[in-house]
Protein backbone atom coordinates (compact mmCIF):
# COMPACT_ATOMS: atom_id res chain seq x y z
CA UNK A 1 0.00 0.00 0.00
CA UNK A 2 2.24 2.98 -0.82
CA UNK A 3 1.55 6.27 0.17
CA UNK A 4 0.18 4.89 3.55
CA UNK A 5 0.60 7.23 6.13
CA UNK A 6 3.01 5.32 9.10
CA UNK A 7 3.72 6.91 12.26
CA UNK A 8 6.91 6.81 13.93
CA UNK A 9 6.73 7.41 17.57
CA UNK A 10 11.22 7.57 18.60
CA UNK A 11 12.32 10.17 21.12
CA UNK A 12 16.02 9.53 19.20
CA UNK A 13 15.89 12.28 16.33
CA UNK A 14 18.85 10.45 14.34
CA UNK A 15 17.21 7.00 14.50
CA UNK A 16 13.48 8.53 13.61
CA UNK A 17 14.63 10.48 10.96
CA UNK A 18 16.34 7.45 9.35
CA UNK A 19 12.92 5.86 9.97
CA UNK A 20 11.13 7.87 8.10
CA UNK A 21 13.76 8.73 5.29
CA UNK A 22 13.65 4.67 4.77
CA UNK A 23 9.61 4.69 4.56
CA UNK A 24 9.69 7.93 2.33
CA UNK A 25 12.13 6.20 -0.43
CA UNK A 26 9.76 3.18 0.18
CA UNK A 27 6.70 5.14 -1.02
CA UNK A 28 5.00 5.94 2.09
CA UNK A 29 4.16 8.99 4.07
CA UNK A 30 5.92 8.84 7.41
CA UNK A 31 4.97 11.24 10.32
CA UNK A 32 7.33 11.50 13.32
CA UNK A 33 6.60 12.59 16.84
CA UNK A 34 8.90 12.35 20.12
CA UNK A 35 6.24 10.81 22.49
CA UNK A 36 3.24 9.10 23.64
CA UNK A 37 1.75 12.27 24.01
CA UNK A 38 2.27 13.92 20.98
CA UNK A 39 0.88 10.78 19.42
CA UNK A 40 -2.19 11.19 21.35
CA UNK A 41 -2.21 15.06 20.32
CA UNK A 42 -1.40 13.95 16.29
CA UNK A 43 -4.50 11.65 16.49
CA UNK A 44 -6.53 14.04 18.27
CA UNK A 45 -5.87 16.51 15.79
CA UNK A 46 -7.81 14.10 12.66
CA UNK A 47 -4.84 12.57 11.75
CA UNK A 48 -4.94 8.64 10.90
CA UNK A 49 -2.11 6.15 10.06
CA UNK A 50 -2.38 3.20 8.50
CA UNK A 51 0.55 1.30 11.01
CA UNK A 52 2.45 2.48 13.58
CA UNK A 53 6.67 2.19 15.03
CA UNK A 54 7.21 2.98 17.95
CA UNK A 55 10.44 2.72 20.40
CA UNK A 56 10.01 0.70 23.03
CA UNK A 57 10.92 2.73 25.69
CA UNK A 58 9.74 5.89 24.44
CA UNK A 59 8.89 8.88 26.80
CA UNK A 60 5.22 9.39 28.01
CA UNK A 61 4.54 6.05 28.15
CA UNK A 62 3.64 4.13 31.85
CA UNK A 63 6.48 1.53 31.00
CA UNK A 64 7.30 -0.51 28.37
CA UNK A 65 5.37 -3.50 30.08
CA UNK A 66 1.74 -0.89 29.31
CA UNK A 67 3.09 0.66 26.45
CA UNK A 68 1.49 -2.22 23.62
CA UNK A 69 -2.14 -1.51 25.32
CA UNK A 70 -0.98 2.58 25.31
CA UNK A 71 -0.77 2.29 21.75
CA UNK A 72 -3.62 -0.09 21.27
CA UNK A 73 -6.20 2.37 23.22
CA UNK A 74 -4.96 5.46 20.95
CA UNK A 75 -4.99 3.65 17.35
CA UNK A 76 -7.57 1.14 18.40
CA UNK A 77 -7.32 -0.31 14.52
CA UNK A 78 -3.62 0.39 13.70
CA UNK A 79 -0.73 -2.45 13.20
CA UNK A 80 1.64 -1.08 15.91
CA UNK A 81 5.36 -2.80 15.84
CA UNK A 82 8.00 -2.10 18.42
CA UNK A 83 11.11 -0.99 18.00
CA UNK A 84 13.75 -2.20 20.68
CA UNK A 85 17.66 -2.40 21.26
CA UNK A 86 16.43 -3.69 24.51
CA UNK A 87 17.53 -7.92 24.62
CA UNK A 88 14.90 -10.84 24.70
CA UNK A 89 15.34 -11.56 28.07
CA UNK A 90 15.74 -8.17 29.57
CA UNK A 91 12.09 -7.46 27.25
CA UNK A 92 10.58 -10.46 28.91
CA UNK A 93 11.64 -9.24 32.50
CA UNK A 94 10.00 -6.02 32.20
CA UNK A 95 6.85 -8.12 31.10
CA UNK A 96 6.95 -6.73 27.77
CA UNK A 97 5.14 -9.00 25.25
CA UNK A 98 4.07 -8.00 21.88
CA UNK A 99 3.71 -10.25 18.21
CA UNK A 100 6.02 -7.45 16.26
CA UNK A 101 9.21 -6.23 17.67
CA UNK A 102 11.88 -5.12 15.41
CA UNK A 103 14.83 -5.33 17.09
CA UNK A 104 17.30 -2.61 17.15
CA UNK A 105 20.19 -2.56 15.11
CA UNK A 106 17.97 -3.57 11.94
CA UNK A 107 18.21 -3.66 8.32
CA UNK A 108 16.44 -1.18 6.42
CA UNK A 109 14.94 -3.73 4.16
CA UNK A 110 14.10 -5.87 7.19
CA UNK A 111 12.06 -2.22 8.34
CA UNK A 112 10.55 -2.10 4.87
CA UNK A 113 9.18 -5.68 4.46
CA UNK A 114 7.55 -5.38 8.15
CA UNK A 115 6.18 -2.25 7.33
CA UNK A 116 4.48 -4.00 4.59
CA UNK A 117 3.08 -7.07 6.18
CA UNK A 118 1.52 -4.42 8.74
CA UNK A 119 -0.40 -2.74 6.24
CA UNK A 120 -1.00 -6.04 4.65
CA UNK A 121 -2.50 -7.21 7.99
CA UNK A 122 -4.66 -4.14 9.04
CA UNK A 123 -8.12 -3.90 8.61
CA UNK A 124 -10.32 -2.10 5.94
CA UNK A 125 -11.50 1.12 6.69
CA UNK A 126 -15.11 1.72 5.97
CA UNK A 127 -16.25 1.62 2.41
CA UNK A 128 -12.72 0.53 1.21
CA UNK A 129 -11.99 -2.89 -0.70
CA UNK A 130 -9.11 -5.21 -0.72
CA UNK A 131 -7.24 -4.90 -3.84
Amino acid sequence: MPGAVILIIEDDANIGGLVAQVLREAGHLPALVRDVRAARDWCGAGNCAAAVLSDLMVAGSAGPDRLPAELAAIFPQTPVALMTGVPRNRRAALGVTHDRILEKPFELETLVNLVSAMLASAPLAPGETAR
